[in-house]
């Protein structure tokens, strides 16, 4: 039996360790999410690099990434970066997440308070949740795990939900502005390069969602900076240094 203690396994091996079938280990071979294995004659050996890319993806998957999103996320690596460190970390918020399904009790397990019908109505009704049958579509795990979070450290849980109707209407404001500006000003579908931007579209995703969300959070630090100036703004200054938004860090260049 394979041991993680092993130095390298076979993909049979290998789908075992990680609890995936084998011909989920092919397929992301072929998707380009995990390297080739190395050739020992006509077999090919697995090795812990392979095992912990696996065990990243199911987090990853976990917490609403689609394959897609993910193979950028490798693309980038490429560049010498690993993934945790594309992330900012294993426990990084996602960049570009999908819906997740959650049954009644995975949902109450991350926000406790929704066990409340009236505040769970609520949730449905700015967009946060939606009922599907014997389950809860959330369309960002990271937005229903901020509001857990934000209600288990004592937060009005009413007032948590008129933030997420605000961060929902201002999504689509900005989503309408971009489409509109895309459409007005780079697309033009009788050009040569339409191709080239279709063919671009998958990392322009990835940078898109990169861009929005360095931009809002940006912008949220400097007006929390802002707020902590006037009257009842005690402690956002520190709140705004936990958070580590609106900073402006130094990028040296190796270049000349």
């Amino acid at each position: 039996m394979s041991s993680v203690l092993s130095s390298s396994w076979s993909i049979d091996e290998l789908a075992a360790l990680v609890g995936v079938p084998t011909r989920t280990v092919r397929e992301y071979r072929t998707l380009g999410v995990i390297d080739p294995p190395r050739k020992e004659g006509r077999v090919g050996r697995y090795d812990e690099s392979h095992r912990r890319r696996l065990e990243l993806i199911a987090r990853l998957q976990d917490r609403g990434y689609s394959l897609a999103a993910i193979r950028d996320l490798c693309a980038a690596s490429e560049s010498g970066r690993s993934l945790d460190d594309v992330l900012g970390g294993a426990g990084s918020a996602a960049i570009d997440e999908g819906a997740v399904a959650y049954s009644t009790d995975a949902l109450f397990n991350a926000v406790p308070a929704f066990a409340d019908e009236t505040l769970r109505d609520s949730a449905i009704e700015v967009g946060l949740i939606a009922a599907k049958g014997d389950e809860w579509h959330v369309r960002a795990p990271s937005l229903l795990a901020l509001v857990g979070d934000a209600i288990a450290s004592g937060a009005d849980p009413a007032g948590v939900m008129t933030m997420v109707a605000g961060l929902v209407v201002g999504a689509r404001v900005q989503a309408s502005a971009f489409a509109e500006m895309v459409v007005g000003e780079l697309w033009n579908e009788a050009s040569p390069a339409v191709a080239e931007l279709v063919s671009a579209g998958r990392r322009a995703r990835l940078q898109l969602t990169q861009a929005v969300a360095s931009l809002v959070v940006h912008e949220v630090g400097v007006r929390l900076r802002a707020l902590a100036a006037e009257p009842g703004g005690g402690g956002l200054d520190a709140l705004v240094d936990g958070l580590r938004v609106g900073v402006v860090r130094g990028r040296s260049s190796n270049a000349g």
